[in-house]
């Protein structure tokens, strides 16, 4: 008799425990290309969807979250409330820029006003919101077509390392110094050569 009461007793906190890591754990089956390389389509990750219930978004996290009645894999660029600059022409969202570098490249940019339609725009992340990117920058819809997603739409974080470092290849950054004064020129014997001759 005791043995079939432990047994029952056994059951049930089993299937306690598998409605409990059910509701609290999510497995989702990635589609696209947009994660690559960190997600190859049809791997399947684990969600944790009461993680932001006592945390907030970070830069790097990777989240699952629902736009449009689709659900989407990617990576937070900027949490709730932070800045992103990025180079636009017109309306045209053409890349991050690098935080560290953004008021060098808004003063490049101005000083090209007159040559160029290029702009670098700032944009604040609302308070209740986050800016993702997909890991496959240049093969990803996100945020530069749906703009910030609201956290009531995020389900939760993937079970993945943080890294922020994956969107550093597609951010902006001046590509040369300008010298404000011409290079010395060595002076050698072909040098010296062209000057007499």
């Amino acid at each position: 008799m005791r043995t079939v009461q432990g047994r029952l007793v056994l059951i049930g906190l089993i299937a306690v425990l598998v409605y409990v890591v059910g509701s609290m754990y999510q497995p989702t089956v990635v589609m696209g290309r947009s994660m690559e390389p960190t997600l190859k389509s049809g791997r399947v990750i684990w969600v944790d969807r009461l993680y932001y219930t006592t945390h907030r978004p970070r830069p790097g996290e990777v989240i699952v979250f629902k736009y449009q009645g689709d659900v989407y894999v990617k990576r937070v660029y900027r949490a709730p409330g932070e800045t992103l600059h990025y180079v636009a022409a017109g309306d045209d969202w053409l890349g991050p820029i690098r935080e560290q570098r953004a008021d060098e490249m808004i003063r490049e940019y101005d000083a090209m006003r007159a040559r160029s339609s290029l702009r670098v725009k700032e944009m604040r992340v609302p308070a209740d919101a986050v800016f993702v990117l997909g890991d496959n920058y240049t093969n990803s819809e996100d945020s530069r077509n749906f703009g910030p997603i609201p956290l009531s739409s995020v389900i939760g974080r993937a079970h993945l390392e943080r890294d922020t470092t994956r969107t550093l290849p597609w951010e902006m950054r001046p590509m040369h110094v300008r010298r404000t004064t011409p290079a010395p020129v060595r002076e050698t014997a072909l040098t010296r050569n062209a000057q007499q001759g």
